[in-house]
């Protein structure tokens, strides 16, 4: 049994000169029966070439290809060298990312969806309202040592104080090295929220993890500079950090 041509992910067995000697069942679907893996790269792409024959482990870098429907699609490619035979993997980003943004999306949703109106009791309110913030903090796996956690609503101490325990937790068993907190679904910030919040950033520090902030609003960056969060690293997007990170 040829294992190659069972693979999930678009996968070709190149020579240096980038002649395709196999390929999967999947790259076929999705490339088609290409013979040159450079036919597929477009005229950008192609100054990675010499990336791509590098002897050295490489983790991914993105590259632009072109489908079997003619569609430029960006992939994150990595390549593994053995003599003069590579074996090249391709990951599409746009579809990981789409996953990600409506596994988001879903969150929002149902936070939307929930009615304080129909609190009438104390105890129930409190109750619901730290499943709510809880909920807030949600643990979002991108690899295997990439997670992604959205933030929504009021950051607050509530937010922090409810959420810090079990994202720690959470991020210790599954063993975590990276987290990128997305700050696209925080409305309010305030001094108790952000100096509980960076108190936390240097323990997961402790504890071995690298932190990424990225969706900081306008209206939030004074909070984060006057606060000095600087053991967390910040990036414009979410998506600049998924392939950045994964």
């Amino acid at each position: 049994m040829n294992i190659i041509k069972e693979l999930p992910f678009p996968t070709f067995i190149i020579d240096r000169s980038f002649h395709v000697l196999e390929l999967s069942a999947s790259a076929e679907r999705v490339f088609g029966d290409i013979q040159w893996f450079t036919d597929i790269m477009d005229e950008e792409s192609h100054s990675k070439k010499r990336r791509l024959l590098s002897d050295d482990l490489l983790k991914s870098i993105e590259i632009t290809l072109t489908t079997k429907e003619k569609n430029p699609e960006l992939f994150a490619v990595s390549i593994t060298w053995k003599d003069d035979k590579g074996f090249l993997q391709c990951y599409a980003i746009g579809s990981k990312l789409d996953k990600i943004m409506s596994v988001v999306q879903e969150h929002q949703n149902r936070l939307a969806t929930v009615d304080f109106e129909l609190l009438s009791q104390k105890e129930l309110a409190e109750t619901q309202l730290k499943q709510i913030k809880q909920l807030s903090a949600p643990v979002i796996g991108l690899s295997n040592k990439v997670a992604l956690v959205p933030l929504f609503g009021y950051f607050d101490q509530e937010l922090i104080s409810n959420t810090e325990d079990r994202l720690a937790a959470t991020l210790y068993e599954q063993d975590y090295s990276t987290v990128i907190f997305d700050f696209n679904g925080i409305d309010q910030i305030t001094d108790i929220g952000i100096s509980l919040f960076q108190a936390f950033m240097e323990t997961l520090q402790i504890m071995g993890i690298q932190t990424y902030i990225v969706g900081v609003k306008p209206m939030h960056t004074h909070f984060l500079k006057n606060r000095e969060v600087n053991t967390s690293t910040y990036l414009p997007t979410l998506q600049q950090a998924i392939a950045l990170l994964t």
